[in-house]
């Protein structure tokens, strides 16, 4: 192609749409266009690309893309390269330019297929005549393939001499290798027979390694023949020709009867017995185990744990979960209608009969209760809860009080945290504040369970959970999982005690087995050791020998919260193990060989080992009635140091490891037993009564001394009634002031009173009483407790006259409780000192406000006990009956220490109206000789402190207030009467008293009826009615002596007018004081002589001894 004929390159078809295209000499197309004529250079690059263009798009993929691998390109590959070039050809305007060449080079390949097909037919033919040419050959060949077959057949007499030869051979060879065989069979079979015994051994499988020993001794003795078929053991040896070694011997050799006769078997012969004396160790080993597991390592305690809770959970929940850790509300509902239905039967003629009808509405505080008690967990902590729900405690008292039952609660040296009694409205204070209780909604019941928690704030368990209930006995223990996986196990964990048996009883040693297994199983440990001398040595005990610690030693705390729990639970587990022993024969089916049972054409039956468990059963029982005799006396002996709650949960625990005792083995004999060995004595009974009493005291005592012995002021609070309950339907119960405190109010004093209790509305009793309250209702309801507890352990409760016998006894105790109470309020911050005389007759209306919530208090703990089912249908009359006796008694108590508390606040006035009386005329001059116009210093002094002293007894009721009014005054006007009127050689009220007036003239007289007006003016300004009559006596006395008519009313003549006018004096009286009047002389009537002296008597001493002689003719 010339270089003048070919268009410039660098034009573009895009350009140039219509340009014509032209062929070159060579044959290459070129394209004309109107564009300038392009270079030669530029026209070459671009046929050079339009030609690359072309390669690209005429590429085979089967070619293209071979790799070093070997593998071929994607068949797209071929599409992306013809996209790519004419996407470039596109872009550069040589699209026009590729086309045509496309085009042609079609073209030209149509027309090249066309000749090279014309060109290549006559070879073709040419081929397929020589394929036809093929059939003579093959001919031939098979003619020469016959002819060897004949040549086979015929040529083989010589290699079948040989091949005879050979036969002989193999067949002495395969004679020599099959005896081999069989023997060394045999000994590999004894070979893992002792492998396996040892194996097993090791395991601790006794049986299996026994049987493997006994297999491996069969197939040591059994003769050589048994190991060949029928007459092949003969033959074998005939077969076999001799060697030349064997020629040359003069005697044959002997032949080998059985494996034993070979090297192999005698060693194997000598190990069997040391694999017997290995099983017979690793049993004694795996025993010693268990001991040590049991003992030390706790699992019978763990076991014993798992079985005290479930039967406590069961217990609980109830038959058809209807107990009182059962469902709810169905449960809770059902008893507390029942107990509703036996208390509406029961006569109204009783104020406890009454009163338990008192802010109790079945339809409205029963299912509340229950709705309470949905929050808690089912079992012991509900139960315990539903128990404390029975007898009022949530509705009477904020969840969040703490109990006092506890010593821990109030023995303690700071008391001011609990006095406020855990956040309630108690001690005065006015912010409205309450504390979610009885009356919360619905939305309190998720957070119950924190609102009953203990003083530690632990989300563990309530209150009364952890009060009433043992720690071990709650099913959210930390060890509950393993518990129970030991108790799941336990049936299985008796496997060294089965295979130690088994290996004993296999080499024939049961008895020796019985021997150690009652010498490990059930010994004795000597405890307490004398310090003496060791020769006295120390008692017995079984329990020690159980569990492996010393019972003898720790405290009585320690005793009660640990090791109580940990011995129950340990003798529990014994049972268990021992119930476990008795379940029958020890299934060992790991150890079969299955092999060999698969092998065998009919099953081999073995002889099966009897147990041993029957030959120590009465050992076993022996044993465990030591150990439960032993562990009621130890808590017999206990309880003499223990406080109330650990004498409550004791007692739920006994309760519980009895019925476990009966569940885990009921087929002991020791079951009979049980109640005898357990159910405390009734000693235990007067300890618990006793305790109470002395806890109560000891309660009552903290919670007073903390009091600051002032009234409780009256906080706010709605009387609305709903507007849809009626009139008949009695109020609730206030939280936190139950039983009627919360109507004990001061009352106001009447108009012209002394003005006592001005200011804000306050109680009669101080912020000390609710705690004492609420003290006194906790701890009956743990007696009640332990009672039920006992009651379910089997004690029987000493007969009363009437009524169930384990109510009396919750009585007798909320009785002496009482009576404690009181004395310990009575008692308290030395209160009879004269500084503290408001304080006294606080603590006074304290114990009349105590007083008159009883009847209500025990009305809620009847009610508690007809719920919990310790009064029965048919005893609920006779126990009303002596609910009511007990009452009264507790009444009697509190009106002995009430009397006593009032006779110490009358003593206390009393002796300080004497002092006032010493001090203010201990050296007074009573003949005055003029007249005063105005009373005495000590008679103010009287007044003021008479006047303080009755404004301070608004906390009094009206009754006992008015009655120390009486007393003052009586006492008093009887001081001044005996300072007139007593003999000089006589003391007026006692020892320390000034004596009698000597001398009085009738001035002295005017002065003292002065006082005595001042005295009455007092009496009338307090509002009493009637006390100014104290002072009738004294008044008469002086008005009578200073009377200008006394002489002629002194005449016996005129005895009528002078009773008519001076009704309460005596002749006696008159006689005595004229006995020390002192009269008037000549000069004395000059001197005062007047207007001051016209109104009253004026004797002369002339006429004295005559009016003397007059008065003693009438004496």
């Amino acid at each position: 192609m010339s270089e003048a004929a070919t268009p410039e390159a660098g034009g573009s078809s895009s350009n140039a749409p219509n340009t014509p295209a032209s062929t070159t000499a060579g044959g290459a197309k070129v394209r004309s266009t109107t564009a300038p004529t392009l270079t030669a250079r530029a026209r070459r690059r671009r046929e050079e690309a339009v030609r690359r263009l072309v390669a690209d798009v005429q590429s085979r993929p089967d070619k293209k893309g071979d790799g070093s691998d070997g593998s071929t390109a994607h068949p797209e590959a071929h599409e992306w390269m013809v996209a790519s070039a004419v996407a470039t050809a596109i872009e550069k305007g040589l699209d026009r330019d590729l086309h045509a060449d496309l085009v042609q080079e079609q073209k030209d390949n149509a027309s090249r297929i066309s000749q090279i097909c014309h060109d290549h037919s006559e070879v073709f033919l040419a081929s397929v005549a020589k394929v036809a040419a093929l059939g003579g050959p093959s001919a031939d060949l098979a003619n020469g393939l016959q002819e060897g077959q004949r040549e086979l057949e015929d040529n083989t007499a010589g290699p079948m001499h040989d091949a005879a030869l050979l036969w002989e051979e193999a067949r002495q060879a395969h004679a020599r290798a099959k005896t081999l065989h069989v023997m060394v069979t045999a000994c590999q079979q004894v070979a893992q027979w002792i492998e396996r015994a040892k194996k097993q051994a090791s395991l601790g499988r006794p049986r299996a390694a026994l049987d493997a020993v006994d297999e491996a001794r069969t197939a040591l003795t059994t003769p050589m023949s048994s190991l060949f078929s029928d007459q092949f053991y003969d033959g074998i040896w005939n077969d076999v020709q001799k060697s030349k070694e064997d020629e040359k011997q003069e005697e044959p050799k002997k032949r080998i009867s059985s494996l034993e006769d070979t090297p192999f078997g005698r060693r194997a012969i000598a190990i069997l017995p040391k694999i017997e004396n290995q099983v017979l160790m690793n049993a004694r080993r795996g025993l010693n185990g268990w001991f040590l597991a049991l003992r030390s390592g706790g699992d019978g305690a763990k076991a014993g744990k798992a079985v005290l809770r479930k039967c406590a959970h069961s217990m609980a929940m109830g038959p058809g979960s209807l107990g009182l850790g059962g469902l709810v509300p169905p449960s809770y509902e059902w008893r507390a209608k029942t107990a509703d239905n036996l208390i509406s039967r029961v006569d109204q003629s009783g104020s406890v009969a009454r009163a338990v009808r008192v802010a109790y509405w079945f339809e409205r505080d029963g299912p509340k209760e229950a709705e309470l008690l949905e929050a808690t967990k089912e079992g012991m902590e509900r139960r315990a809860e539903a128990f404390a729900a029975a007898f009022g405690w949530h509705r009477c008292w904020s969840a969040a009080a703490s109990l006092l039952v506890d010593p821990s609660e109030f023995l303690l040296d700071d008391m001011s945290g609990r006095n406020n009694l855990s956040g309630s409205r108690h001690g005065g204070s006015q912010r409205g504040q309450r504390t979610l209780g009885f009356r919360a909604s619905a939305g309190a019941k998720a957070s119950f369970r924190e609102l009953s928690l203990g003083a530690s704030g632990v989300v563990d368990n309530s209150r009364w959970s952890a009060l009433l209930t043992p720690s071990v006995l709650f099913e959210d223990s930390a060890t509950k999982k393993e518990d129970d996986a030991k108790l799941v196990g336990l049936s299985e964990s008796v496997h060294p005690v089965r295979r130690a048996e088994q290996a004993f009883s296999l080499l024939g040693k049961a008895e020796e087995f019985v021997q150690y297994y009652e010498q490990n199983r059930f010994g004795d440990t000597k405890i307490g050791s004398s310090k003496e001398g060791e020769e006295k040595g120390g008692k017995t005990s079984y329990l020690s020998s159980l569990t492996g610690d010393d019972v003898s030693v720790g405290t009585d705390r320690i005793f009660f919260a640990q090791r109580l729990p940990h011995l129950c639970s340990s003798v529990v587990g014994f049972s268990a193990v021992e119930a476990a022993l008795e379940l029958g024969t020890f299934p060992d089916d790991d150890e079969e060989d299955k092999g060999k049972q698969a092998d065998s054409t009919k099953p081999t039956v073995k002889p099966t080992v009897a147990l041993s468990a029957s030959r120590f059963r009465q050992s076993s029982e022996r044993y465990e009635r030591a150990l439960v005799t032993e562990l009621g006396t130890l808590l017999r002996g206990r309880a003499k140091g223990a406080s109330l709650p650990e004498l409550v949960r004791a007692s739920s625990l006994m309760a519980a490891f009895r019925s476990a005792l009966r569940t885990v083995h009921p087929s002991s004999t020791t079951r009979r037993s049980d109640r005898e060995l357990l159910a405390m004595d009734k000693d235990i009974l007067m300890i618990a009564l006793k305790v109470a009493q002395e806890e109560m005291l000891k309660a009552a005592s903290a919670i007073m001394g903390d009091d600051n012995k002032s009234p409780m002021l009256v906080e706010s609070r709605s009387t609305h009634r709903d507007s849809g309950s009626y009139e008949t339907i009695p109020e609730p119960e206030e939280v936190g002031l139950p039983f009627g405190l919360v109507k004990m109010k001061m009352e106001k004093p009447s108009s012209g009173g002394l003005g006592f209790g001005q200011g804000n509305e306050s109680h009669s009793f101080s912020a000390s009483v609710p705690v004492v309250v609420r003290s006194i209702h906790a701890r009956a309801i743990a007696c009640a407790a332990f009672a039920l507890n006992q009651e379910e352990l089997g004690q029987v409760f000493p007969e009363k006259k009437k009524g169930n016998a384990t109510a009396g006894y919750v009585l007798d105790c909320v009785e002496e409780c009482i009576n404690v109470a009181a004395v310990a309020m009575k008692d308290s911050d030395n209160v009879v000192e004269e500084a503290n005389i408001n304080k006294a007759v606080q603590v006074m209306a304290n114990l009349l406000a105590l007083q008159n919530c009883l009847p209500r208090l025990f009305g809620t703990l009847m009610r508690g006990m007809c719920h919990v089912g310790l009064i029965r249908s048919h005893e609920v009359d006779d126990t009303f009956a002596y609910a009511e006796k007990t009452l009264k008694g507790a009444n009697k108590a509190c009106d002995a220490q009430v009397g006593s508390m009032y006779s110490l606040v009358y003593d206390v006035c009393r002796k300080k109206l004497d002092s006032h009386i010493n001090l203010g005329l201990g050296n007074y001059n009573w003949v005055a000789k003029t007249e005063r116009d105005m009373p005495n210093a000590y008679v103010t002094a009287i007044v003021d402190y008479l006047g303080e002293v009755f404004g301070n007894l608004g906390s009094m009721d009206e009754g006992s207030r008015n009655g120390l009014h009486f007393s003052c005054c009586g006492h008093l006007a009887e001081r001044l009467v005996k300072l007139l009127t007593g003999r000089g050689n006589e003391t007026s009220a006692g020892a320390g008293n000034i004596p009698p007036i000597s001398k009085i003239d009738a001035f002295g007289i005017k002065n003292l009826s002065i006082d005595v007006a001042e005295f009455i003016r007092f009496a009338d300004g307090t509002g009493v009615q009637g006390l100014r009559d104290c002072f009738d006596e004294i008044r008469n006395l002086t008005s009578a002596m200073l009377d200008r008519d006394l002489p002629v009313l002194l005449m016996p003549e005129n005895a009528s007018a002078r009773n008519k006018r001076y009704p309460f004096i005596s002749m006696e009286k008159i006689h005595h004081i004229l006995e020390k009047y002192i009269g008037t002389g000549f000069g004395a009537n000059i001197m005062g002589g007047g207007q001051r002296q016209s109104d009253m008597l004026m004797i002369e001493k002339k006429d004295m001894p005559l009016l003397l002689k007059v008065v003693r003719t009438q004496l």
